[in-house]
Order: structure tokens, then C-alpha cells, then sequence
């Protein structure tokens, strides 16, 4: 990693780790999915939930990786909460930067079972006109009877397009906010360019990508962000800058969500721990710049010693800078520890 150009340095042995517990589905989402859950026992759930995993790991696309409703029922226990934990992550790091943003349309690419319009619908509950787009058209069917099933009358009948994006994009209307979660790793490399391209321009407003938060989803998330950053687009969220990245290998950007595991996510995982941490890179741009720039986007998970706690950020002016607030200087300690990795900062802490 590239030494911080600036340190307010405070180094401490054998620190504790701060992690905050994250954002889970919706109830009435929770329930829904037991509902098309209770049909399929629950080892195997488990052993399709494992497949799955091997599936992705392997670098099949989820067309090939969930192929019956037995898949589709392991793939909602096991693999959509923490999906759901992420891309609601990166929604909302979006929504502070840009609280005044109302979208009235969602164009969910690669949609799965419709993660992303789940999360976008728990924070802008008044989206009405929803586009689903997926290679895979049971997962669009499961998208559309879970959201009848929790109760959600857009998603329930949204538009529905079983298709790939190299066929579907140039045909789509724009929307106010275009979402395209953990697919650009799945994409053969040679399309990523003109499909990101097609997608800004579907964008009214705000374009949003999540991915895993491995070296390989983060650099073909900064493949996307150089080319929309050259393409005049307004960087919202993580980065506080335009600049190119600061973090050099072998570290690579990336945030964690820390989820809880419910009886039946325990059982499908064939888990033991009552949580999950889920890394993943998310970009946000918009055709308008943010309201609300932070100073500075918290890198790492932020680290408590008994003087002090202590984290690295990127910064506005895009440079790495650890960031230290000693426990004696109570205010800016007790604002640094409200906040976590992935947090933006706004004020001056130390």
C-alpha cells in the first residue's frame, strides 16, 4: 500500500477491532422468502447453497450457477442477505451525498432475484417504474413473486427482460437510477467499456455498481470509473475525489458488511459464526455533482487502543492519510467512533 502522505500517528499493540452489525432484509422480504424456502428440505439447501458458491468461485455467471428453483431457493437463504447488506450499503452511502435525490424510475441490471430493487425500494419507497434485467428468467419470476409477497406492488409488476445486456441495452428507455450489482466480474472483459457506456447514458441521474470486494471486482470497478470520470461524470461515492486511486497493490479498495446469520442462513452455510462479513467495491456517479462532498471516505476498519482509535482514509485531494482521535479529545473521539469503515467523513477529527 502507498505510505499515507501525512500521518497523525499513534501506533498501539495488539488493538482491538471495531465492527458494526449491518443493515438485514426487510421482514416482510424474510418471509417471503421462507415461503419459496419451505419446499425444499434443508440439507439440500445446503448442498445446492455449496454448489453455488464452487459455481461463482469458478467464474460461471449466475445463468449457469442457478439453473432450478431448488438453486433459486438456496441462492435466496444463503447468498441474497448478504448481497442485499452490500448493494443497501452502497445505496445509501449515495443517498447521504445526495439527500435532495428522488428517483421515480429503477433500471436494475443483471437483477438476480432483484436485490437491488429491494434495497432501492427500502430507501426510495416511492419508485413506481421498475426494469428488471437478468440472463436468467427464473430468477426475474422469483424477483416478481417476492415482491407480491412482501407486499410491493412496483416490483410486483415491474418490467421483467430475461435477455443479456450486449442484446437488451440499446433497446432500454433511461431511468432516473440505473443499478448494476455484482456482474461486471461475470462480463467478458472485452464489453465492459461500450456496456458501461450504454449504461451512463441510460442514466438520468445516478449510476450505481456494486461488486465483490476482490482485487479482481476492484479492477474492473476502476476500469469503469476511468472511463466515466473521462466521460464527465460526477464521482458520488466512495471516492471524495476524481483523482486515480491512491491505494496501490497488493492492497486493494474495498468495504465489509457484517450481517447476522438467522437460523436458516446458519443451516444452509453449514456455519457455526452468528454473522457474515461480506466485502464488496461499489462506484456511484451522477450527472450532478454531490451536495454534500465529504473530506474524506474511511478505507480501513477503524482500530480502538486504549488512547486512541485510529483508521486510514482517502481523502478529498485523492491521497491516503490516517486519521487518529485520541480519547482524551472527547468530541472528535466520540464522532470517529460513531463512525466505520466505509463511512464518510464531513469534519475536521483531529
Amino acid at each position: 500500500m502507498q505510505a499515507p502522505a501525512k500521518a497523525f500517528a499513534f501506533a498501539c499493540a495488539s488493538p482491538s477491532r471495531i465492527a458494526k452489525v449491518s443493515v438485514t432484509l426487510p421482514p416482510p422480504l424474510r418471509a417471503a422468502i421462507a415461503g419459496i424456502a419451505a419446499d425444499v428440505p434443508g440439507a439440500e439447501i445446503a448442498r445446492r447453497a455449496a454448489a453455488i458458491s464452487s459455481a461463482y468461485r469458478a467464474g460461471h455467471s449466475s445463468e449457469l450457477a442457478v439453473a432450478c428453483q431448488a438453486d433459486i431457493a438456496a441462492y435466496l437463504v444463503a447468498r441474497m442477505p448478504a448481497t442485499f447488506a452490500a448493494t443497501s450499503a452502497a445505496l445509501s452511502a449515495s443517498c447521504e451525498l445526495l439527500p435532495s435525490f428522488a428517483p421515480s424510475s429503477l433500471l436494475d441490471l443483471c437483477a438476480g432475484p432483484g436485490t437491488a430493487s429491494f434495497a432501492a425500494l427500502d430507501l426510495w419507497p416511492r419508485l413506481a417504474e421498475l426494469t428488471l434485467v437478468d440472463a436468467n428468467g427464473a430468477f426475474l419470476d422469483v424477483a416478481r413473486r417476492l415482491g407480491s409477497a412482501a407486499g410491493l406492488s412496483a416490483l410486483a409488476c415491474a418490467t421483467t427482460l430475461p435477455s443479456t445486456l450486449r442484446v437488451t441495452l440499446d433497446r432500454l428507455a433511461g431511468a432516473d437510477l440505473v443499478v448494476i450489482s455484482y456482474a461486471l466480474v461475470e462480463l467478458p472483459e472485452a464489453d465492459i467499456a461500450d456496456l458501461v457506456l450504454e449504461m451512463w447514458r441510460l442514466s438520468r441521474a445516478l449510476l450505481v455498481f456494486v461488486e465483490p470486494g476482490t482485487p479482481e471486482g476492484v479492477r474492473r470497478m476502476l476500469k469503469a470509473r476511468e472511463l466515466l470520470v473521462t466521460s464527465g461524470a460526477n464521482v458520488i461515492a466512495p471516492c471524495p475525489h476524481r483523482a486515480p486511486c491512491p491505494m496501490q497493490a497488493p492492497a486493494w479498495c474495498h468495504f465489509s458488511e457484517r450481517l447476522p446469520r438467522l437460523r436458516d442462513h446458519l443451516r444452509a452455510k453449514a456455519a457455526r459464526l452468528p454473522f457474515e462479513d461480506e466485502p464488496y467495491i461499489y462506484l456511484a456517479v451522477a450527472r450532478m455533482p454531490g451536495e454534500l462532498p465529504p473530506r474524506a471516505r474511511i478505507v480501513s476498519r477503524p482500530r480502538l487502543s486504549k488512547a486512541a482509535i485510529s483508521c486510514l482514509v482517502c481523502t478529498a485531494d485523492g491521497r491516503l492519510d490516517d486519521l487518529v482521535a485520541a480519547r482524551r479529545d472527547k468530541r472528535s473521539y466520540a464522532r470517529l467512533r460513531r463512525l466505520d469503515w466505509g463511512g464518510a467523513v464531513f469534519d475536521e477529527m483531529a
